[in-house]
Order: C-alpha cells, then structure tokens, then sequence
C-alpha cells in the first residue's frame, strides 16, 4: 500500500543519513581519511528520487550538477602563487588557477589571503604520500584551525566539482562544517573520498612536481606532520594579461 511504501522508504532515509553521519565521523572534518569504497553519489540519488517520488517531492537538484574536471574544466578567473621552503635547503613556486565563477565566495577568501600575504609563515602541517597535503592554517600551526578573509567560517558555494584530477585545491572544513583558510592538494586522480564533503576551487597549473616532493617528506605521527618544516614564505596574485 501508499503507507507501506511510506514507511520502508523513510526507512531507507533514515539509513542513508546513518552511513553519510558514519562517514564524516570516520573520515573527520578537518583530517580526510578513506571511509568506505561506496559511491555516496549513486547511493543517495537513487534513494533519494525514489523516495521523494512517493512523496511527491523532487530530490535536491545537486544531485545532477557533478562537474568531472578531466572534462569539462571549470573557467579560470584567477591565479595565485605560493612560494614553499622545504625545510630550508629547498624552495618552489606553486601557481594556482582558480574557479571564480563556479565557486565565487570561496574563491574570493582565498584570493584575498593570497593577495594580502596571509599565508606566509604558515606550513603544510599535515602530508599523506599518495592523497593529500594540506597546509594554510593561518594562526594556528598546529592546523585546527585558520581564519577566513571574512574573519569567520563560511559555507562553501558548493560541492560540485569532484576530485577526479591530481593538482585539485580544495578548502578543508572545520569542526562545524565551514571553510577557512586551510586547503589540500589532490595528489591522486582517484580522490572520490572528498567529493561531497569538500569544496574544490582551484588547481595546481604550475608546481606539481614540487607538490610531489612535498608529498615525499619524511613525516611523524600520529598526524602525518612533517620532520622538516615544510613553510609558505609568500603568497601574492598574478596579474591577468
């Protein structure tokens, strides 16, 4: 009957948001780890349009805006660069195109911490060999915690754009769930475990090979911190031609 079907889809709503809670437990908001091999996508829109045909509703229109960057890169309305020591015998230029148009509130925060050379001084405070480094915890080395462009954490404008390319530049979330001035860098093609949890708004064009030799430092646990200090010592923006 009409009710039956009622109550075993609310069921399975319920069970959705069980494994999607698990997740972000398993996985924490501030320190992205492998959860579990499902694909939440294809899980949840399912569920979803299901159930909220039976209600009558429609299912959040998200669910269809999935961006894959290996083919259809978003539009590049900025660039900034990072120059990194790595433990002071080694330094590098990263440039990094951002996705304004996409994603322009985060990408506003960042370009304004670039261009007023808020990163400098900062680290890269946690490194993980074949998934991500992450760094830009303004205020705080120890990565807890940053400081957006507009003084307080902020919603991502969304989560559109998965981490299916090497080189993403994603905003890591806090404890409640916005975004500072922390980042990661994607260093694998297969990083589905951030898609949905995390905002990306840019891209490494130019460093790669100097991510990579971030990527490889000898690190300590139990949070993956690097030996040798791995330092922002500038940040600024690139002027458009």
């Amino acid at each position: 009957t009409h009710y039956s079907l009622l109550i075993a889809h609310s069921a399975i709503m319920l069970r959705l948001i069980y494994l999607v809670l698990l997740g972000n437990y398993v996985s924490g908001l501030s320190n992205p780890r492998w959860s579990t091999s499902v694909d939440r996508r294809v899980f949840g829109a399912s569920t979803m349009a299901s159930t909220f045909a039976i209600l009558g509703g429609r299912p959040d229109p998200s669910i269809a805006s999935y961006i894959d960057p290996n083919t259809e890169m978003p539009k590049v309305t900025d660039r900034v660069y990072l120059d990194v020591d790595i433990g002071g015998k080694e330094t590098g230029r990263l440039v990094i195109s951002l996705f304004g148009e996409l994603m322009p509130k985060t990408v506003e925060n960042y370009l304004s911490l670039c261009k007023d050379n808020s990163y400098a001084g900062t680290t890269f405070y946690r490194v993980i060999s074949d998934f991500s480094i992450q760094g830009g915890a303004i205020g705080d080395p120890t990565g807890k915690s940053g400081k957006s462009a507009f003084g307080n954490p902020f919603e991502p404008d969304n989560f559109n754009l998965k981490h299916s390319k090497t080189g993403l530049v994603s905003a890591v979330r806090g404890v409640g769930g916005g975004v500072d001035s922390r980042f990661f860098v994607n260093v694998n093609d297969n990083g589905g475990w951030a898609d949905d949890r995390y905002a990306a708004f840019g891209i490494v064009e130019q460093g790669m090979d100097f991510v990579k030799k971030i990527e490889k430092v000898d690190v300590k646990p139990p949070k993956n911190s690097p030996i040798a200090e791995v330092k922002i010592i500038a940040s600024g923006v690139i002027e458009q031609t």
